[in-house]
C-alpha cells in the first residue's frame, strides 16, 4: 500500500501518475504493493517530485483550475492517508502517518477542502491529536478489539459483511468481480501476494486514492475532456455502488465499538470524509444503521479446526506443518 512517505512532502506533490486508463494493448500497472506491476516498464510512482513554482507563477495559478487540480491532489492524499491508517498495525506504519511532514500535509490537504467539507477541520483535528508516537500501543489493541482474531470481529472491514440480510450468497461473487473489474480498468491487478479481498477497505481507499491522482494529472496537463469525465464518473459509481454505499456504516459502528481513542478518531474522520465526498458528486451517503449480513454457521463449523477462525480478516492463511 501507499504511504505518505518522507518524499511527499505535501499533498501539492502528492500521486501524478503517468497513464491514464489501462488500454488492453498495455501491461497492468499499479502503484500500490497491493498490486501486481506487471512487464518490464518502469513504476510510475519512482518519479521526481515536481518543482516548487516560483512565488509569480504561484500567484498566476489561483484561478478555478489550480484550485480543481489541488483538491484533487488533497483527496487523493486523504485517501491514502486513510488506506495506510487502517492497515494491520505496524511500527513503522505508524511512524510515517504520526511524523510532521505527514501530519502538515495532512492538515494542508484539509484546508484545501475546509470550503465545501469545514467538518473536517474539527475531525482532522482530534485525529492527529490521537495520531502521536506514543499512542501506538493503544491503537493496536483498540485495532484488535475491534477487528478480532476471528474470522469476522465486531466491526468487518470488507464489504460483504455489510448489506441485506436476505440477499443471496451466490450474489457475493458477483461484488467482488464488479470490484476487481474497477481495478483492471484502471490498469490494477491483485498481487498475488495481497492478503486482501477486493472488498477490504483498504483497498477501496487506495482505488479512489487513484482515480482522484488521475483526476489531478488529466486537469494540469489539459488531456481530453472525456478522459477527465471518464476518471470522475468511476469515482461517483465507485461511492455509489462500494465505498459510500457501506463504509458509513462501518465507521458509525467501529466509532460505537471503541469509543475515543487514535481508532474512533479515525473512524470519526473517515465518517466525516465520506459525507463530504458524497455530497461532492450529489450523491446520498449509505445508511449508517446498514447491518451485518448472517454468519454462515455452515461455513464457519468447517473451518472450526483449520486454524482459519485464528486468522484477522483478510490474513493468508498459515503454512501447513509438516
Amino acid at each position: 500500500m501507499p504511504t505518505p512517505s518522507s518524499e511527499v512532502q505535501s499533498p501539492q506533490s502528492e500521486a501524478r501518475v503517468k497513464e491514464w486508463i489501462a488500454r488492453s494493448d498495455q501491461p497492468r500497472r499499479s502503484v500500490f504493493g497491493n498490486y501486481h506491476l506487471a512487464g518490464d516498464e518502469p513504476d510510475p510512482t519512482q518519479r521526481e517530485s515536481a518543482p516548487r513554482p516560483s512565488a509569480q507563477v504561484a500567484a498566476e495559478n489561483t484561478g478555478p483550475l489550480q484550485g480543481a487540480i489541488d483538491a484533487a491532489i488533497a483527496r487523493s492524499f486523504l485517501y491514502s492517508f486513510l488506506a495506510n491508517a487502517f492497515r494491520y498495525p505496524a511500527a513503522d506504519n505508524w511512524t510515517t502517518l504520526t511524523v510532521p511532514v505527514c501530519q502538515n500535509a495532512f492538515h494542508s490537504a484539509i484546508e484545501t477542502l475546509a470550503a465545501d467539507a469545514p467538518a473536517l477541520r474539527e475531525r482532522g483535528r482530534r485525529l492527529t491529536a490521537r495520531f502521536t508516537a506514543d499512542q501506538f500501543e493503544a491503537f493496536e489493541s483498540a485495532y484488535l478489539a475491534a477487528f478480532g482474531h476471528a474470522a469476522r470481529g465486531s466491526c468487518p472491514l470488507n464489504e460483504l459483511e455489510y448489506g441485506d440480510l436476505k440477499a443471496d450468497p451466490l450474489f457475493q461473487p458477483h461484488r467482488l468481480a464488479d470490484l476487481a473489474a474497477f481495478y483492471r480498468a484502471f490498469g490494477l491487478d491483485l498481487s498475488p501476494e495481497a492478503d486482501e479481498r477486493q472488498d477490504h477497505i483498504c483497498l477501496e481507499l487506495e482505488f479512489l486514492c487513484v482515480l482522484t491522482a488521475k483526476e489531478a494529472y488529466a486537469l494540469e496537463h489539459q488531456l481530453d475532456a472525456e478522459d477527465l469525465a471518464v476518471c470522475r464518473a468511476a469515482q461517483k459509481q465507485f461511492l455509489r455502488e462500494h465505498l459510500g454505499r457501506w463504509a458509513p456504516a462501518f465507521a458509525r459502528r467501529l466509532a460505537d465499538c471503541v469509543g475515543d481513542g487514535p481508532l474512533g478518531a479515525l473512524a470519526d474522520f473517515l465518517r466525516a470524509f465520506l459525507e463530504a465526498e458524497c455530497a461532492r458528486f450529489h450523491l446520498a451517503p449509505g445508511s449508517e444503521d446498514l447491518l451485518l449480513r448472517p454468519v454462515d454457521e455452515a461455513a464457519e463449523s468447517l473451518c472450526s479446526t483449520c486454524g482459519l477462525l485464528a486468522l484477522p480478516p483478510g490474513a493468508s492463511a498459515p503454512a501447513a506443518v509438516a
